[in-house]
Parts: structure tokens; C-alpha cells; sequence
């Protein structure tokens, strides 16, 4: 948070160094310059540092060695690199020593602030994420739904870390797509089962017969396909955990005995009567009121009583609105590396704010699968609300919070279809034009240097346009914007 962040601006230009002191102590932020890069160190070693702004182009040493030095020292400190050269080599070199941004001068007070509180919030969820890996003892992807610095997801951390230590049965509610299992896989992993197997039931799936041959296991002949023994999920978690999903869609002749099964340790397989000693801990999910459940008689009192010693509602995406551009971030990385995208593609601060308003009925799980769709989807390396968001939500420009439907606000309603414009009536400019910067400025009744700033602003490049023009025998090729 900024009142516990020491950031710290180091550039040989006073100006520059002051200003951004400055700016950055009216936001709360605990700011302070330093001169040359040696003063920095010494910051740096007293510990009175966590993030730096660092110019790269500095008499003695460099911001490039100060970057490695500070790096080498502690690498947990956050760099945003500052160059009033935007030379690409020097910001690729920059990132590969470890630099979390790169800001290219003169920048405006809101790119100063936006990169700051990104690495900011990337410090914080880090944080967290090295306690919570220390506590689960986890190394893994199974802490990725933990992604996310919000009150509500700060509250899933504590439960995970109360919860785990202690062998009672755990009842998670919440709605579909919300991280139910995954939170249930993370206590398991946190508890001192962690060494045992983790099995998972899915109650929505199954019935009748097979649902207790899966739980509790069969012997050879009970039914026409039982040709040997088989062990059930009970069985199979032997000192671990069992994980029930979705355990109100369970049916009622069933629950009986699932309640011995929990309430006397022990299991039948079906078409036997001797019993089995089974060790397990039981977590269940719902998305569904179990005590509504019991009131209807659909779902039985003792076993209710039995499983829920322990409950805890999983918040829906659209109440931790706060996690969403970090969400986004992180599944635009793991998926562009799955799908093997050699670059992430960027989205601009319009779209996150839609993306932001936006109710996500389908949570988690739904942004998730809009990212996928989207990186497969995109054309360039810049996704638009379109990629991201249904179709019919677009249009209607319409959000739903809490049941109520209202509307995006006029302001940003009209700065969203400003930029859906401008993007589109570029595009058609330049692919009228072959990407030729001059003709398009010149057809566009544009300076030159305009519609250099514009395309800078929107983000396209226009040699993307020249393939039907270097097609065209002769065409000279035009000079860079």
C-alpha cells in the first residue's frame, strides 16, 4: 500500500528527479530523490528502498549497473527504468537484468502513476504469494487462484491458513466459477495430509449405483460390468482428503450412507457387507444453500451438521473488482506460453476499465476462457473489448451488478466507441494506403507529426499495412513514423 512503499527517484536531471518526488508524495506514496546511482546503493543497503525509479543514461554509474547491483543485493526491490532515449535495446537489456518497467521520457503523471502502482500491487500479491507458498509448502501452479490483492482474497488467504492446520470436515460455498476447488486443494496441500492423495467427487456427475461404486468401491460381480475389485474414492484417499463437488446436487437416498461412511470411518463396497477402515478428511462444495436444502427436506440435518464444522463463502469475481486487472495479466502470461504467443499481447487502460465493469456471471472461470478465446482470436498484439467480452454485452454497453442492470456512464461510454472509431478509421487509412504514413496523414487532413502521436497513442504500427504495397513491383518503401 503506498504509505508502507519507500519509493525511491534516481536521476541526475534535478528536475526530473524533484517533479517526480514530488508527484509522487501528493499521491501518499513515501518518496525521496537521490542523485547518482552510488547515493542510490547506499539507500539500498540501509533497507530503506522497495521500489526505484532509475535513469539509465547517468554520469559514473549507469542505470544498467545500478539495476544489476540492486538486483544482486535484493531482487525482491521493484525498477522502473527512465530513458529520454527510446532505444529498444536498452529497454530489452533493461528487462532482462530484472527491470519490472520501462518508461520512456517525457512521460505524463498518469504513466508515472500507472507504473508505479502496478509494480506496486505486483509487490504485494508477491508478498503474498511467497507466505502462502511457505505455509502450503507449494511450488506449483495449484497457488494461481490465489492470484489477486482484494480484502476478500486477503480473507481466503486467512481461512486457507486457519483451516488447514485443523482436522475437521470443510463445508466452501459460492457461486460457479469462483476457485471452489481449487481453495479446497490448497487446504488440503497446507494440512498435514499434504503427503497423502487428494481425490475429487464430482456429486453433479454421478447417481445411483455408480455414484456408490465411485465413492465407496465395488467387488467382483456386484453389477454386469464389476469383472474384479475396485477400490472407491474413500478408499483411494486413505489418510488424504476427499473433495465432494457440488454435494447439494447429491441425492437423498444416497446420503444416509455417505453419513455413516463420514460419521463411522468406515465403507462398504457395493455388493459386500464387510466393512473397510477409511482415514480421510472430507471437504464439500455447493453452489446452493444447504440449510435452504435441509428446510426443503431435499438435504438430510445429520449429515448437514456433520460436514459443514467448518463453512466459507468464496466471493464472486465482481465483488474483488480490484483483482481483475491482475487476473487478466496473469492468464495473459500463462496462456500465451501454452499457446506458445512469442509476446503477450497488450491491453490498453480503456479496455481493463470495461473489463472492470463488467459482472462476469460465469466469475473466475469465465475470465479465464475470455483471455483464451482472446489470444486466439487476435489479429495484432493489442486486444479490444470485442476479443474479451460477449458480443451482446458490448452492444447493449450494459453491466450487471447485484441483479440490477445499469448502464455504463455517458463519459465512458463515449470515450469507449471515441477509441472503437478512431482504431477502426486508422485501420482503413492506412490499409488504404499501404501503410505509407505520409498519404494517410495527407488523405486524413492530419500533420505529419499528429498522426505520428496518434498511432502512438492507439497503439498500431503502420508497417503492418505495407504487405499489399511491397507486393506492387517498384513501390518505394516508406520512411518509419
Amino acid at each position: 500500500m503506498p504509505e508502507t512503499v519507500r519509493i525511491v527517484v534516481v536521476d541526475d536531471e534535478d528536475s526530473v528527479r524533484k517533479r517526480c518526488v514530488r508527484l509522487l508524495a501528493k499521491r501518499g506514496f513515501q518518496a525521496v530523490g537521490a542523485t547518482d546511482g552510488s547515493v542510490a546503493l547506499d539507500m539500498v543497503r540501509r533497507n530503506t528502498c522497495d521500489v526505484m525509479l532509475v535513469d539509465i543514461r547517468m554520469p559514473g554509474m549507469d542505470g544498467i549497473k545500478l539495476l544489476e547491483h540492486v538486483k544482486a543485493f535484493n531482487p525482491n526491490i521493484e525498477v522502473i527504468m527512465m530513458t529520454g532515449y527510446a532505444a529498444v535495446d536498452s529497454a530489452v537489456k533493461a528487462m532482462k537484468c530484472g527491470a519490472s518497467d520501462y518508461l520512456t521520457k517525457p512521460f505524463e503523471l498518469d504513466q508515472l502513476l500507472q507504473a508505479v502502482r502496478a509494480v506496486v500491487a505486483w509487490r504485494c500479491f508477491g508478498d503474498d504469494q511467497r507466505q502462502l507458498r511457505r505455509t502450503l509448502q507449494l511450488s506449483g501452479p495449484d497457488t494461481d487462484v490465489l492470484v489477486g490483492n482484494s480484502e476478500a482474497m486477503r480473507a481466503v488467504r486467512r481461512f486457507i491458513d486457519k483451516v488447514a492446520a485443523v482436522d475437521c470436515n470443510v463445508v466452501l460455498y459460492g457461486e460457479s466459477g469462483t476457485g471452489k476447488g481449487l481453495i479446497a486443494k490448497c487446504i488440503h496441500a497446507a494440512s498435514p495430509r499434504s503427503e497423502n492423495p487428494f481425490v475429487v467427487a464430482d456429486c453433479a456427475a454421478l447417481s445411483g449405483t455408480l455414484l456408490e461404486s465411485e465413492l465407496f468401491g465395488h467387488v467382483r460381480g456386484a453389477f454386469t460390468d464389476a469383472h474384479s475389485d475396485r477400490k472407491g474414492y474413500f478408499e483411494t484417499a486413505q489418510r488424504g482428503t476427499v473433495f465432494l463437488d457440488e454435494i447439494g446436487e447429491l441425492p437423498l437416498d444416497f446420503q444416509g450412507k455417505l453419513l455413516r461412511a463420514v460419521e463411522e470411518n468406515t465403507v462398504c463396497r457395493l455388493g459386500s457387507s464387510d466393512p473397510i477402515r477409511v482415514d480421510v478428511r472430507v471437504i464439500a462444495s455447493t453452489n446452493r444453500s444447504l440449510e435452504e436444502l435441509v428446510q426443503r427436506r431435499l438435504f438430510r440435518q445429520d449429515l448437514f451438521f456433520r460436514l459443514n464444522v467448518v463453512n466459507f463463502t468464496m466471493p464472486p469475481l465482481r465483488e474483488r473488482r480490484e483483482d481483475i486487472p491482475m487476473l487478466v495479466e496473469h492468464f495473459l502470461k500463462q496462456y500465451s506460453e501454452k499457446f506458445s504467443v512469442p509476446k503477450a499481447p497488450r491491453i490498453p487502460p480503456g479496455t481493463i476499465e470495461i473489463l472492470s465493469a463488467y459482472h462476469w456471471p460465469g466469475n473466475v472461470r469465465e475470465l479465464e476462457n475470455a483471455v483464451q478465446r482472446a489470444l486466439v482470436l487476435a489479429e495484432n498484439e493489442e486486444l479490444s473489448v470485442g476479443h474479451l467480452l460477449p458480443v451482446k454485452a458490448i452492444s447493449a454497453g450494459a453491466w450487471e451488478k447485484d441483479g440490477e442492470e445499469i448502464r455504463l456512464g455517458f463519459h465512458a461510454a463515449r470515450k469507449q466507441a471515441v477509441q472503437e472509431f478512431t482504431r477502426h478509421y486508422l485501420e482503413t487509412c492506412l490499409r488504404r494506403n499501404h501503410g505509407n504514413v505520409t498519404q494517410t496523414a495527407k488523405q486524413m487532413a492530419l500533420r505529419r507529426t499528429s498522426l505520428q502521436r496518434l498511432l502512438k497513442k492507439i497503439g498500431l504500427d503502420p508497417s503492418t499495412y505495407r504487405t499489399e504495397r511491397l507486393l506492387t513491383r517498384g513501390a518505394p518503401l516508406d520512411d518509419n513514423p
